[in-house]
């Protein structure tokens, strides 16, 4: 199977995966919305955007470094999974001992404060996910990974849902998360025994220890990109209230939705883009390039269709409480496009061994992102939290070009903006078509712009010919 055969298939699985998994969760999200309201949905998504930060701790940035070391050497992976199987349990214990000290003397609401302290729990679990998914990013065998995440999915929605019903509230659903976290790394240990190493073994410490060493860099751009991603719901409650944070949380799933075609990508697309940088630069180049170029043809179609029908999706799922969600979904969902561009960006830095540039890059855009939070969230409430992550992903690429441009990918500047104005113009015409079918089914009117839009990609040649040829090439050998 070829490299772009290979990517093809991984990313499928991974998108049908991903996308079955927000789909399940969403459920649960919209009954905790219209039973335990507002106040029970600000209140879950706090608690566990507190674990989102903390569960990055726990894993010490041992994914990233994982994927790329095991793509370019393979032949070590038992020595690998040894010593990360040490700091993950050890860092896991250090993480939930952190944030349940964090949480009692920040948080304000006595639901989060408990719910938090007991989800801290699930820690170690997160831990030895993120090390063993580093393990099998490796070897490309993401399927894997979609195949535990639905499972875990599965059971978690389904036991939430049934104590919601028989009347139980927001610490227990925390239980059952925690429950379930640890599905995960135990699938993920059996798998690896039987096909890689044994994750168990004699440790050699002086290798954990140098493996650490090498984690930190990674570990702190995790922590730079968590804290960005969940800063601004975690400064809603603080600064505002459990229904601003709810009202935001509702708009901003669908956020998450829609990044899951993006992130499925380039996760299948790292350990490609590690071995091409250690193989061949013109690969490696060439794998970027196009990467771009596609995740902007699949982006900007997202962001157009969402934004233009923010009204119709939120009332259709949530109800007509929750139109305060409205705006935030109009604007919120424009930030898909820069983080796409983001994405190809960081990644390529990493791969190219350039993760102290891209340190520095989070880092600086983390502190944009809590400033602008910080300034316009008293005033604005959810809809300035919502201006600040726009303003500040596009901070976020533009603190990337630079050292991107530069140091790793040549572009031909005509060709990028030809490209550019092709796919603008296709925008501008799916959104105008979008406009004019306002008044009909929401499940008619996303189809047939879509649709549109598709055939627009061949009538005015956006793509290549080059790489009309290799997606069929390898659609077909993946059917």
């Amino acid at each position: 199977m070829s490299t772009s055969q290979r990517l093809f298939k991984n990313t499928t699985i991974l998108v049908l995966a991903n996308a079955l998994q927000p789909l399940i969760s969403f459920y649960l999200i919209v009954t905790i919305s219209r039973t335990l309201n507002v106040e029970g949905l600000g209140a879950y998504t706090t608690i566990l955007k507190y674990v989102a930060v903390f569960q990055i701790i726990a894993g010490f940035g041992l994914r990233s470094l994982l994927t790329r070391e095991i793509a370019q050497n393979r032949e070590k992976v038992h020595r690998y999974l040894t010593a990360v199987s040490n700091i993950a349990i050890g860092l896991g214990v250090v993480a939930a001992i952190a944030m349940s000290l964090l949480v009692s003397v920040i948080a304000k609401d006595t639901m989060v404060i408990h719910g938090t302290m007991f989800a801290s729990i699930s820690l170690v679990a997160a831990a030895l996910i993120d090390a063993y998914e580093g393990v099998i990013s490796g070897f490309e065998r993401l399927a894997h990974i979609g195949y535990a995440s639905i499972m875990e999915n599965i059971i978690r929605v389904g036991l939430s849902l049934w104590l919601i019903y028989q009347g139980y509230g927001v610490i227990a659903l925390i239980w059952v998360y925690v429950g379930t976290r640890y599905l995960k790394p135990i699938y993920y240990f059996i798998y690896i025994k039987r096909k890689f190493a044994t994750p168990i073994g004699k440790s050699d410490w002086p290798f954990t220890k140098a493996l650490a060493g090498q984690a930190r860099t990674f570990a702190l751009i995790s922590v730079c990109v968590i804290i960005y991603w969940n800063a601004d719901g975690i400064m809603l409650e603080a600064m505002r209230s459990k229904q601003a944070a709810g009202y935001y949380s509702a708009a901003y799933r669908f956020f998450l939705f829609s990044i899951v075609l993006v992130d499925s990508f380039v996760n299948s697309l790292f350990p490609v883009i590690s071995n091409f940088f250690k193989t061949s630069g013109s690969d490696f180049e060439a794998a970027c390039r196009k990467s771009l170029r596609m995740l902007a043809i699949v982006t900007i179609p997202i962001a157009v269709s969402i934004s233009l029908l923010a009204d119709k999706i939120i009332l259709l799922f949530y109800g007509s409480n929750y139109a305060p969600s409205i705006p935030v979904l109009k604007i919120l969902i424009w930030a898909l496009v820069p983080y796409a561009v983001s994405q190809i960006f960081a990644y390529a830095l990493v791969a190219s061994n350039n993760q102290k540039i891209d340190l520095a890059v989070n880092a600086a855009s983390m502190v944009s992102n809590i400033v602008l939070n910080f300034l316009l969230i008293p005033r604005y409430g959810f809809i300035g939290a919502t201006v600040a992550t726009l303003i500040s992903i596009h901070i976020y690429v533009a603190l990337q070009l630079p050292f991107v441009f530069q140091r790793l990918i040549r572009f031909d500047v005509k060709d990028l903006m030809m490209s550019f104005v092709r796919v603008l113009l296709l925008g501008l015409l799916m959104a105008a078509l979008i406009v004019a079918m306002r008044n009909l089914n929401l499940f008619l009117i996303v189809p047939v712009a879509f649709l549109a839009y598709g055939l627009g990609i061949f009538v005015l040649r956006v793509l290549p010919e080059s790489d009309k040829k290799m997606l069929f090439r390898a659609a077909k050998k993946f059917v």
